[in-house]
């Protein structure tokens, strides 16, 4: 794969991760509001935390892009490994996170209304990110992004947390 090819494959990658990571907030927001489920505003704070992982991870991206200058005569390329840390530590964070809102639930428990609303929030955030990560995949496969395998990473594990909202609702 040529180099121009790489360039924009990646950009696509980011640019999408961005675009659904904000397509998520909305629609996250207005199913918290509309169920007052906990489960649900942990999947919309996931979902502003990955907002900012994409977007540092965008411009981490965009910058390895750029060529070689007399300050840095290989490349800026070192700023992919280091939005692939950034993203570890997201992930992490994520992760306590969502097992102290968990173990909340579990102790003060609270009726879910409208779980329909929310079937259907998380069914679209399913598809979305299923769809993102297929992308990522095909980029990462083609390129070998450190940032987009660890972005991947992280939405391939938002993809579990939904699994586990759409219990919290059925249940």
């Amino acid at each position: 794969m040529n180099g121009a090819e790489a360039e924009r494959l990646k950009r696509l990658a980011t640019n999408a991760a961005v675009a659904v990571a904000a397509t998520l907030i909305a629609i996250k927001l207005w199913a918290w509001i509309a169920t007052g489920s906990v489960a649900m505003l942990a999947t919309l704070v996931d979902s502003a935390l990955d907002l900012v992982a994409s977007t540092l991870n965008l411009f981490a991206v965009r910058h390895a892009l750029t060529p070689a200058d007399a300050e840095h005569r290989f490349g800026h390329g070192k700023a992919e490994a280091l939005a692939g840390l950034g993203q570890a530590a997201f992930i992490a964070g994520s992760a306590a996170f969502l097992l102290f809102e968990a173990l909340g639930g579990l102790i003060h428990p609270k009726p879910v209304e409208q779980s329909v609303t929310g079937l259907i929030v998380i069914a679209v955030s399913l598809t979305l990110t299923g769809g993102l990560v297929a992308l990522q995949r095909y980029v990462i496969a083609r390129t070998r992004s450190l940032a987009i395998g660890a972005d991947h990473l992280h939405y391939t594990a938002d993809i579990a947390t939904n699994l586990g909202v759409v219990i919290a609702l059925v249940a």
